[in-house]
């Protein structure tokens, strides 16, 4: 007479690669996606740690009425990080208050932010004037350590120019950034 259908239970072989035929496409198309999504959060962390340490170092200058300066160190995370000329930004940098206006930080001088090295994928690309250090007067005015006004740019490449940014710190001490 009447014939009862049980119902099925699971997936049939058919769906089960249907729906991982969709999910193998969607994420073929979103994988790209998501890479550049990652490294423009990388370069945006990066550039902004490295612009907030620009604008400590400048505030700290006028708010002590001493010079101040962002410094490339190698050790930057140590608690006697030391400024290294032989250095590059990508090993890190350190901000200090410069009590004695040596153009460069003692020991007994405040650290007043660092940052670790950001790591291999990024390249960074200073002006000459600031290629050690980038040192602020009194007055927040960029100069170099003989007190000379000076302005330059500090390119910053993530993974062979997936993304870039140039930021701009000009002689009166003002940071800008922009996307080349």
């Amino acid at each position: 007479m009447y014939r009862r259908f049980r119902s099925s239970r699971g997936f049939s072989l058919v769906e089960l690669i249907v729906t991982l035929a969709i999910a193998g496409v969607l994420l073929a198309v979103g994988l790209p996606s998501f890479k550049d999504f990652m490294a423009a959060s990388e370069m945006s962390a990066t550039n902004n740690a490295l612009v907030y340490s620009v604008q400590v170092a400048r505030s700290t200058s006028m708010q002590r009425l001493v010079p101040s300066g962002v410094c490339v160190s190698s050790n930057s995370m140590d608690d006697d990080a030391a400024c290294d000329a032989g250095a590059d930004y990508n090993e890190g940098w350190i901000v200090y208050a410069d009590e004695n206006g040596n153009g460069q930080r003692d020991n007994d001088e405040d650290i007043l932010n660092r940052k670790e090295a950001p790591g291999p994928v990024f390249t960074f690309t200073p002006a000459p004037v600031f290629e050690e250090q980038i040192y602020f007067n009194d007055s927040g005015s960029s100069i170099n350590v003989a007190g000379v006004p000076v302005s330059g740019t500090i390119g910053i490449n993530y993974s062979n120019g997936i993304q870039e940014r140039l930021i701009t710190v000009s002689a009166n001490g003002r940071v800008s950034t922009e996307t080349p």
